[in-house]
This record gives C-alpha cells, structure tokens and sequence, in this order.
C-alpha cells in the first residue's frame, strides 16, 4: 500500500453504509464479509464485495485484478472509494479504489465500525448498542471500544456462544449472555452514575476470553482446550487497562478486581465483597439461570449468597 493510500485509510471520515447508499460516491474502512466472482458477458472478470458495518451490509462490484493485486482476503478490513456507475440500464457501485486496511490493531474507534453481518442475531446485536449508548462516561465508552474492535476479538464477539451445552451455547450466544449481564446490572439502583458505567462496561466484557475459546461452529479452539477463559479476558483487557490506569486508576482497579473474582477459586472470601463484583456475580448467574432482571430485587438482598453454577 502506497504512502497516499495509508493517509487516505486512517484519516477518512466515512458514512454508515445506510447512508452511503444514497451518496453517488463515498470513501472509507468497512469489513468485508463475503466475496463473490460474477459471471459476466464483457471481457472483465468481476467480483461482488459485501462491506458491513453496524448499520447494515453493501455490495459494491470490483474487477478480478484489482482484488488479485491487492491480497483482499474476506473478514479483513478494507478501505474502499466507491462510485455509482451506469452500466447498461442498470446501475451499480463499483470500486474506484481498493485497498488492505487490515494493518491496524483495531477495525474502528467506535462500535459503528462493528460489522453487523458476522452476528447471526441483528436483535442482540442492536441492543449492545442500545447498552453502549447508556454508558454516560467518554473515558468508559472509550475503554469497551478498545477491548471490543481488537481486530482478533470483533468479530468473534459477535457470533461465537457463551459456552458449548448450556445456556447461550448458540451462535451469538456470548453476545446474548453478555448483554442479559449488563441488563441486569442497570436494575442495581444504588450505584453512582460512574459506578454504574464500570459495572457495565464490566459486564459486557466479563467473559471476553471466550472469543479466543469458543468458535462459531460451537466447538473449542485449540486454545480453548488448554487456557482457562478467565485468564483471557483479562490478557484480552491489558492494554486497554494500561491506557485506563493513566486516566481513571481506581476504575482500571475495580476491573481487574470484577474480574478477577469472577476466576473460578480465586475469589476473596475475607471482608465485605464490594458492591461491584456482588452485583456481577448475581447479574451473571441471573442471566445462565434464565431469570428475572435485577431491576425486579430489592437491595436488601445484595450480600444473599449466590448459587454458583457453570458457564
């Protein structure tokens, strides 16, 4: 990729793909989810791009060589300047430019650029960003995007389960888990605004480890068999947690400290547990459980032991 591309891929202000299919020409990094070789009558071979970001998915057509040329593989990014073209009576958007855009870290900066096709339930996948959107604290919204559009994570979030022969053990699963958790935590009223925002955040990523565990296909990874996903969430979290300490310390502490409780013989039993890692553990037992928001309970019964079971 030549040195103008590379400023055109990481300073492009681009359109929601519902948006751009109004423009007659548009430019920006969308996920490409599918590529089809077209049969054709003229001399070009053609391909169909399916792009998708969080508002919805878009074909766009591109000649065989430019694909060849550039290695475009399916779930990378890429960075695309389309322009709607007239060819006979019909008319198309066709690739002016394609380029990888898959040398970053992350897919975007915000949960926008979350590719809304890679999750086999648009209900879910909406109301993870209804929960975003409830997140009042930038510093905590900026923290769950870091964690979530890991170029390796993303995806993966979107359409692996929450555990292979339980509750949410299908596709999108995890999402759907991570979601109800979340739920659950906003029926805590004694929570501080800030306090809440962390517990959310929390939750929405209590179990992230599993998106290096669990495939799509409901099957374990490799990985999956020899890591405890606990662990991984928290690898899965470093440097967002890293980026955190310099700017909210103690909200980076009562992470690690929420999800360290939440490994499997290694929480403290010593002292009053705080009100944070009481709240998640019974959101997330409320939610394999299948049972009612927290927004139900009285808070005279935080502290009540919770039965633990397996997810």
């Amino acid at each position: 990729m030549n040195t103008m591309t590379n400023i055109t891929v990481n300073d492009t202000i681009q359109p929601l793909l519902i948006d751009a299919r109004e423009f007659t020409r548009f430019v920006g990094r969308y996920y490409l989810c599918e590529v089809e070789y077209v049969q054709t009558s003229q001399a070009q071979e053609k391909c169909k791009l399916t792009l998708s970001d969080s508002s919805g998915t878009l074909d766009v057509y591109v000649r065989y060589e430019q694909l060849k040329d550039e290695a475009i593989l399916v779930d990378t990014m890429v960075h695309v300047e389309v322009a709607k073209s007239i060819i006979g009576e019909q008319s198309i958007r066709v690739c002016k430019l394609l380029a990888c855009a898959d040398d970053c870290q992350t897919i975007g900066t915000s949960l926008a650029a979350l590719p809304i096709a890679k999750c086999p339930r648009p209900d879910i996948f909406k109301a993870l960003l209804v929960m975003e959107s409830r997140i009042e604290s930038n510093v905590m919204k900026e923290f769950l995007c870091d964690v979530l559009l890991q170029r390796h994570v993303a995806a993966a979030y979107l359409e692996c389960p929450a555990s292979l022969n339980g509750h949410h053990s299908c596709g999108a699963g995890l999402l759907e888990h991570s979601i109800n958790v979340a739920w659950n935590i906003l029926g805590v009223q004694v929570f501080k605004p800030i306090e809440r925002d962390t517990a959310i955040v929390a939750a929405l990523l209590h179990d992230i480890g599993k998106t290096q565990t669990l495939t799509n296909q409901q099957r374990p990874t490799r990985l999956g068999c020899r890591v405890d996903p606990h662990h991984l969430t928290l690898e899965l979290c470093a440097n967002a947690l890293r980026k955190l300490d310099t700017k909210a310390p103690l909200l980076a502490k009562r992470l690690r400290e929420a999800w360290i409780a939440l490994i499997p013989d290694n929480s403290k039993t010593n002292g009053e547990k705080l009100l944070l890692i009481d709240a998640l553990e019974r959101s997330k037992h409320f939610s394999i459980e299948g049972e009612q928001s927290m927004a139900f309970l009285a808070d005279a019964e935080m502290g009540v032991p919770v039965t633990s079971a397996n997810h």
